[in-house]
């Protein structure tokens, strides 16, 4: 598997630490989960972090659930939220989740994208088992094949993934995936895709010379009578 435990690094040495809610994720989810909201429904984030989601969340009324790697951050959101102690476990989301029950919807935040396509497969494969029918995955911040730091880095266990980088913003956090159109497709061939987004940004002063590129991507559990093409 593909899970990469210098996260863990990271977070100890307290860099990457954000905690403000992600403008994409506030935006997605309002655009596509509003029955969830209303319903006041069950989420769960991969790959939680310092926890920049969780007051989006908590102001929506809905019942949140999040796994993450590293269990300094853990152990530091749990004083934070004090309340979510139990909802917020330290482990590997390319296993089996610790919580019962299914979700109305999934969150991750660049933190999937983080790993080999075999973990980021078996990642969704848990992901579709533990969506109702009908639930919402959201993924944002995905790395694209146009990005910059995809010709960068070393090769690690497949195509999509790179490694080793020692500049730039994926600058020691191990294994970093990037996807073009087609690949996304594949990885997510079980579900119905409602939306797919490709961001691209140059900066021209200071000149860099790189151009970032991410996928957004909204993805639904097919109800039993639909089909997920």
């Amino acid at each position: 598997m593909g899970f990469s435990t210098e996260w863990e690094q990271r977070y100890a040495e307290s860099t990457h630490l954000s905690v403000w809610p992600w403008s994409d994720i506030v935006s997605l989810v309002h655009r596509h989960c509003k029955p969830i909201i209303a319903g006041g429904g069950r989420v769960y984030e991969l790959g939680c972090g310092a926890g920049a989601n969780i007051p989006l969340f908590l102001s929506l009324g809905l019942d949140y659930y999040a796994i993450e790697g590293s269990a300094t951050i853990v152990k530091q959101l749990h004083k934070r939220y004090p309340e979510l102690s139990s909802n917020i476990l330290a482990g590997d989301f390319t296993l089996d989740a610790p919580f019962d029950g299914s979700f109305d919807l999934v969150i991750d935040r660049c933190s999937v994208t983080c790993n080999t396509s075999g973990s980021i497969k078996a990642a969704l494969s848990n992901v579709y088992a533990l969506l109702r029918p009908g639930g919402i995955f959201i993924g944002s911040d995905w790395f694209s094949t146009n990005h910059t730091f995809y010709s960068q880095g070393e090769a690690s266990d497949d195509l999509y993934t790179r490694t080793n980088y020692l500049r730039g913003h994926v600058a020691g956090i191990g294994r970093v995936h990037f996807s073009n159109q087609a690949h996304l497709c594949d990885l997510f061939s079980k579900f119905k895709i409602l939306f797919l987004e490709e961001k691209l940004s140059k900066t021209f002063l200071p000149a860099d010379n790189q151009q970032l590129a991410f996928w957004n991507i909204v993805a639904k559990r097919p109800l039993l009578q639909e089909s997920s093409e």
